[in-house]
C-alpha cells in the first residue's frame, strides 16, 4: 500500500498558492473554465488529503490497540498452555487408537 507523500502534497499546495497569487494579478490570462478546473481539482485534492490523514490516524490507533490486545491474549494463551502442559505431565492422558 502506498501512502500519500506529505512533502509532495505541500509542494503542490505551495504551487497552487503561487497560482492563486499570479491569477489574481493577471485575471485575464486564463479562461474561466480552466481556472475553475484547477481550483476544483485542488479543493478535491485537499479534501482527499484531509480524509487520508484522518483515516491514517484511525489506522495507527487501531494498530496500537491491536498490539496491546495481542500481547494480552498471547500472555493469557501461553499461561493457559503452561498450566495445561504441567497438568498433562502430572496426569498423562492415555492415547486411544
Amino acid at each position: 500500500m502506498n501512502g500519500i507523500n506529505s512533502r509532495e502534497h505541500r509542494v503542490l499546495a505551495v504551487a497552487f498558492d503561487k497560482f492563486e497569487a499570479m491569477s489574481s494579478a493577471f485575471p485575464y490570462l486564463l479562461e474561466e473554465p480552466q481556472e475553475a478546473d484547477i481550483r476544483e481539482g485542488m479543493e478535491s485534492l485537499e479534501r482527499l488529503y484531509e480524509k487520508y490523514n484522518m483515516l491514517y490516524s484511525e489506522l495507527e490507533r487501531c494498530i496500537r490497540e491491536y498490539e496491546v490486545k495481542k500481547k494480552k491474549v498471547r500472555a493469557a494463551v501461553n499461561k493457559g498452555n503452561r498450566k495445561l502442559l504441567c497438568e498433562l505431565q502430572k496426569n498423562p492422558i492415555p492415547l486411544i487408537i
